[in-house]
């Protein structure tokens, strides 16, 4: 029998760990405090904000000016979390907009906020989604997985192989359900939509959507129309 021994992770994995645990705590801080938060600030938006018709759901730091711009944590416009309906009367939003949102949350909530949008979205409101494609990094599993954009991160230079990259995707920043084409279409229907476009990066038949994306791995982007 070959005895094979124990190594040591490089100093450079284990502090990039150690980061990556410390960010967990301050994420889970930061949500706990929105959970307290999110009637408080909802009240407030009602009360004393000036009253939008446009939606940026996970903003993060990227705001967009004359958007409600919402996340799970203090901070914002807003509050909102998937699981829970979104604090606007039906027929009062003209627009929603989220990028690399969805896949952090269970398919079944997926739907649930998608029936939500849909709920408070105008007749012809749109909701904008954009996402990693699964399809996409299966191919670049399969043939050149080095060539995504987060891949070359200086953090990332620890990856070695296809298997510690696909893992890596799935597993995470909290993604639970990762999208392809199939999967979002069998969300958006689910939720009630029936016409929706996918889009190239930047592209959209409104005018006002065109643009938005951030990210190099938005690369599944529908425009679902509430009819």
């Amino acid at each position: 029998m070959t005895k094979t021994s124990d190594q040591n992770p490089s100093p450079r994995i284990s502090n990039l760990e150690a980061r990556r645990k410390l960010r967990t705590v301050f994420d889970l801080v930061l949500w706990l405090s929105g959970r307290f938060l999110y009637y408080p600030y909802a009240l407030r938006y009602h009360l004393f904000q000036p009253k939008r018709e446009n939606l940026h759901v996970g903003c993060g730091k990227k705001r967009l000016p004359g958007w409600i711009n919402a996340d799970v944590h203090p901070g914002t416009d807003l509050i909102v979390f998937l699981e829970r309906r979104l604090p606007f009367f039906a027929n009062s939003l003209r627009r929603i907009f989220m990028e690399h949102v969805l896949e952090h949350v269970p398919f079944s909530t997926g739907v649930f906020f998608l029936r939500e949008a849909r709920r408070v979205l105008m007749p012809g409101g749109v909701i904008r989604i954009a996402m990693p494609d699964l399809d996409d990094l299966i191919d670049g599993y399969q043939n050149d997985w080095r060539r995504f954009d987060w891949v070359n991160w200086p953090a990332h230079h620890f990856i070695q192989t296809r298997a510690e990259m696909i893992n890596i995707a799935f597993r995470w920043w909290g993604h639970q359900h990762l999208y392809n084409r199939e999967e979002l279409e069998r969300a958006l229907h689910d939720a009630g939509f029936r016409q929706y476009s996918f889009r190239q990066p930047g592209e959209s038949d409104f005018p006002d959507l065109c643009g938005l994306e951030t990210r190099p791995e938005s690369t599944l982007i529908v425009d679902a129309v509430k009819s």
